[in-house]
C-alpha cells in the first residue's frame, strides 16, 4: 500500500508539473529573451527635425534595436535621386539604425519586375539595408511573391525584409520574410490579440512586430514588457489622421527609454562595400556603407589605410575623419600607381575591424576627356504612364571613370528636359508619371569627372 501511494503522489506531481509548464508557456514564450525594438514608419521629409530627433534618441539608448522606415514618394524611391535622403539615411546607418526603403506591393497585384525595379532604386540610389513591402498579401497563395521579392532584396546585399498585411495573416508567411507586421491599426492590440496572431509563440518573436497609432498615451511599462515577449519591434504613436506616420509620437523618448534593457558598448563592426574608383592621374575616390552595428555607440569618424604593395603592409593617411561621411577623396597621388584601401569606424570606445580591402590604379594620361556617348538606347513602354529605358556604357571613358547618367525627354524631338540624374551603377531606368497615348522621345548622356559626353541616339515610344 505504502509504495502504491507513493507512486501515486509521484504521478499526480508530475502531471501538475506538466500542466504548470504548459500553462506558463502559453502566456511566456519561449523566445523573449532577445530585446525588442522601435520600427519606425518616418514618413518625414530629412531635413524637417524628426530624422535628427530619431538619431538622438538612438544616441541615448544604444541598446534598444532601431529600424526606420523611408518613403520618398509616397510609394517607393520615386524616380530619381534626392540627395537630402542619401545623406538623412547615411547619418542613420552611422548611428547604428537599420533602414527600409519602402515599397508597396498592393496586396501582392503589382509585378514582380516593377517591385524589383522599386528594389533596385533603393540598393543603387540610397544603400540602404533592407525593404519594407506595404500592403502584404495574406491570403493563400501569395507566398511565392514575396519569398521571391525578399530573396532579390537580399541578393542585392540588403540584410533585412518585412512584410505589413497590417492584421493576422497565415503561418504559411511566416519565413517568406524576415519579419512580418501582424498588427497596423488604431488603439492597442490586446496581449491576448498578439498571442494570437504570432500562433502562441511556435515562432521566434523575431518573425513579428506591430503598429498602433491614435494611442493617446504610452501604456504603462507592464504592457510593453509583456508585448516584448511575442515581438521583435513595435511602433506606438499618439498620431493619427490620414497620415500618422508624418510625425513622432509626443511621447517618443520615453517610450524607447521603457524598451531599454541596457548593454555595454562595443567598437563597431566593419564597414561594408568599399569601393575605389580612379579619378584622374592623381585622385581616387572612395565610397563604403556604414556599419551594420555601431556597437551600441553612435560612430563619430573612420580610419582609413592604403597600401602600395597589395595590402602587405598598411599606411594610416587619416587616424580619424571625424565625420559620418562615407566617401573620401584621396588626392596628390602617383600616376601609374596602384593603390588598396581599407576602412575601419570608430566610436567612443574605439576602432572597429577594417572593411574589406579595395583597389585602383592612377591613371597614366594626365589628360581626361568627356567619355564617349552611350549607344543602344531602347525604350519600351510598359503601361499607360511607364517607359523602361536600357542602354549600353560608352566605349570609352575619357580617361576617367563615367560617375553619372542623364536622362533627357522630349515630346517633340526638339527640346529636351532633364528627367533624372543618377549613379553610374546601372544602365536602365523607367519613366514613370507619363500621359498616356503620347509619345515621347529620350536620350541618355555619359558623365565623369572631365564633365558630360554627347548624347546617345534617340529612342522613342508611345505611352
Amino acid at each position: 500500500m505504502e509504495i502504491k501511494s507513493t507512486r501515486k503522489f509521484i504521478v499526480l506531481v508530475a502531471v501538475m508539473v506538466l500542466f504548470i509548464t504548459i500553462t506558463l508557456s502559453q502566456y511566456h514564450p519561449a523566445y523573449a529573451t532577445s530585446s525588442t525594438g522601435i520600427m519606425i514608419p518616418l514618413y518625414t521629409y530629412p531635413t524637417d527635425g524628426t530624422w535628427t530627433t530619431v538619431i538622438n534618441v538612438k544616441n541615448e539608448h544604444p541598446s534598444v534595436p532601431f529600424v526606420v522606415i523611408a518613403d520618398i514618394s509616397s510609394s517607393g524611391a520615386g524616380t530619381s535621386i534626392d540627395q537630402n535622403f542619401v545623406t538623412g539615411i547615411n547619418n542613420m546607418k552611422a548611428a547604428g539604425i537599420t533602414v527600409l526603403g519602402y515599397v508597396d506591393t498592393a496586396y501582392g497585384s503589382r509585378s514582380m519586375s516593377q517591385v524589383q525595379t522599386e528594389i533596385n532604386n533603393w540598393s543603387n540610389w540610397y544603400h540602404v539595408n533592407g525593404i519594407f513591402f506595404d500592403e502584404m498579401n495574406n491570403a493563400a497563395g501569395g507566398e511565392t511573391y514575396y519569398s521571391t521579392a525578399s530573396s532579390y532584396a537580399k541578393s542585392l546585399g540588403m540584410t533585412m525584409t518585412v512584410g505589413n498585411p497590417g492584421t493576422s495573416t497565415l503561418s504559411t508567411y511566416v519565413g517568406t520574410v524576415d519579419n512580418i507586421v501582424i498588427y497596423e491599426s488604431t488603439e492597442l492590440p490586446s496581449l491576448s490579440t498578439l498571442l494570437s496572431y504570432t500562433f502562441n509563440s511556435i515562432y521566434p518573436k523575431s518573425d513579428f512586430s506591430f503598429i498602433a497609432y491614435s494611442v493617446s498615451s504610452l501604456p504603462i511599462s507592464s504592457y510593453l514588457a509583456s508585448a516584448s515577449n511575442d515581438v521583435a519591434y513595435l511602433y506606438i504613436t499618439n498620431a493619427g489622421g490620414s497620415n500618422p506616420y508624418d510625425v513622432l509620437p509626443s511621447y517618443f523618448s520615453t517610450e524607447v527609454a521603457d524598451l531599454d534593457t541596457g548593454s555595454t558598448a562595443t567598437v563597431p563592426s566593419t564597414p561594408s562595400g568599399l569601393t575605389a574608383i580612379t579619378v584622374s592621374s592623381s585622385q581616387i575616390n572612395l565610397s563604403w556603407t556604414a556599419p551594420s552595428n555601431n556597437g551600441g555607440s553612435a560612430i563619430t569618424g573612420y580610419q582609413i589605410q592604403r597600401s602600395t604593395d597589395g595590402g602587405s603592409t598598411w599606411s594610416t593617411i587619416i587616424s580619424n575623419t571625424v565625420s559620418t561621411s562615407t566617401t573620401y577623396s584621396d588626392t596628390g597621388l602617383v600616376a601609374g600607381t596602384t593603390y588598396t584601401y581599407q576602412v575601419s569606424a570608430i566610436n567612443s570606445v574605439g576602432t572597429g575591424s577594417p572593411s574589406n580591402s579595395a583597389f585602383a590604379t592612377t591613371s597614366d594620361n594626365t589628360t581626361a576627356t568627356v567619355p564617349s556617348a552611350p549607344t543602344g538606347l531602347v525604350a519600351k513602354s510598359i503601361g499607360h504612364s511607364k517607359v523602361s529605358l536600357s542602354w549600353t556604357v560608352p566605349s570609352n571613358n575619357g580617361g576617367s571613370p563615367i560617375t553619372e547618367y542623364q536622362i533627357t525627354i522630349s515630346t517633340d524631338n526638339s527640346t529636351f528636359l532633364t528627367l533624372a540624374t543618377f549613379g553610374a551603377d546601372s544602365t536602365t531606368f523607367t519613366a514613370t508619371g507619363l500621359h498616356p497615348h503620347t509619345t515621347y522621345y529620350f536620350q541618355v548622356f555619359a558623365i565623369n569627372f572631365v564633365g558630360t559626353s554627347l548624347a546617345s541616339n534617340t529612342a522613342t515610344t508611345k505611352t
